[in-house]
């Protein structure tokens, strides 16, 4: 276990020193001039001197190799430079702007599962009938909308026509309810349909046999039995979920005027204020990779036999 924690831990600082690589080459290629933009914001016509000393101020002088590592080091220090836009420190806005975006994502994750479990299992017992047949529907509908479609659908519906919420209504609980449930719904209607797949396939296994040999009730088989051994896979899709959830939450959060790190980093590509987007994503890619290895983490401690000797999944 030790051995395969340390290689993941490797392979994290792998994956963020790429991701971070290519937030800078990608933020440098734009043709939008940062130092420009905000020399337009401070001033009123500024001067192509004026322009040229910001951006020795910013660094934007230096050769992007030099800009990075120049970067990472102050990242390695906890120091992500001050927002263009707040003027602010970076890590000081991230620090605000992610509790509310973990409070929509958390709210997310409890629907998923509400909605997840008892239809998976109910479509799993019920295979071949209208229920799980209509059931397909639905998650085949669920999967393919678009999240910022929904997310004004929803709004349309339960803010204007038929007015339970408001439109903005940042700070209380009601106003989770409809970002949350936008998020949660694709996610969820993609999960129904792997854990009826895992569901089904574990139903025919030997261990189900032999539990209904010794007397054992169907309803202790499903969830004492069936249910534990479906969850390894759901809990690794659940976890990449989270990832997703945290970084694709940039338009959910835009749509319902939500202050978390998604509207933050859109905020901040059209602003071209690159010491956020690039601690944006940085804080996004450490998330990301951070559920990955708690699912696998929480899996063998499900499931001991899916480590080798080595320690090793």
């Amino acid at each position: 276990m030790l051995g395969y924690i340390r290689n993941r831990l490797f392979s994290l600082i792998i994956v963020l020193i790429g991701v971070t690589m290519l937030s800078f080459i990608f933020s440098n290629i734009s043709s939008v001039d940062p130092a420009e933009a905000l020399a337009r914001r401070s001033m009123l016509s500024p001067t192509p001197k004026q322009i040229e000393e910001i951006r020795k101020e910013m660094g934007l002088n230096l050769p992007i190799y030099q800009q990075y590592l120049n970067w990472l080091w102050g990242a390695l220090r906890g120091e992500l430079g001050i927002s263009l836009l707040t003027r602010n420190p970076v890590a000081a806005d991230l620090a605000e702007k992610l509790p509310a975006t973990f409070l929509i994502v958390g709210l997310a994750s409890l629907w998923i599962i509400i909605i997840t479990v008892p239809l998976s299992i109910l479509s799993a017992l019920k295979k071949g009938s209208f229920f799980d047949h209509t059931l397909r529907m639905i998650t085949i509908f669920g999967i393919s909308i678009p999240n910022f479609w929904l997310g004004f659908i929803l709004l349309v519906a339960f803010a204007i026509m038929l007015p339970f919420f408001k439109v903005v209504d940042y700070g209380n609980f009601k106003s989770l309810i409809l970002p949350s449930f936008t998020i949660a719904i694709p996610m969820a209607a993609s999960s129904i349909r792997l854990l009826r797949a895992t569901i089904l396939a574990n139903m025919n296994k030997d261990f189900v046999i032999y539990a209904k040999a010794r007397g054992i009730s169907n309803s202790r088989i499903i969830w004492q039995h069936i249910l534990k051994n479906s969850l390894p896979p759901m809990i690794t899709v659940f976890c990449q979920y989270l990832g997703y959830m945290i970084a694709g939450s940039a338009i959910v959060e835009t749509v319902f005027s939500w202050p978390g790190i998604g509207s933050h980093l859109v905020n901040a590509i059209i602003g071209r204020d690159l010491p956020t987007i690039n601690g944006c994503v940085l804080v996004i890619a450490v998330l990301f990779v951070f559920f990955n290895l708690l699912a696998d983490l929480v899996n063998s401690m499900i499931n001991p036999k899916m480590l080798n000797e080595k320690g090793e999944f």
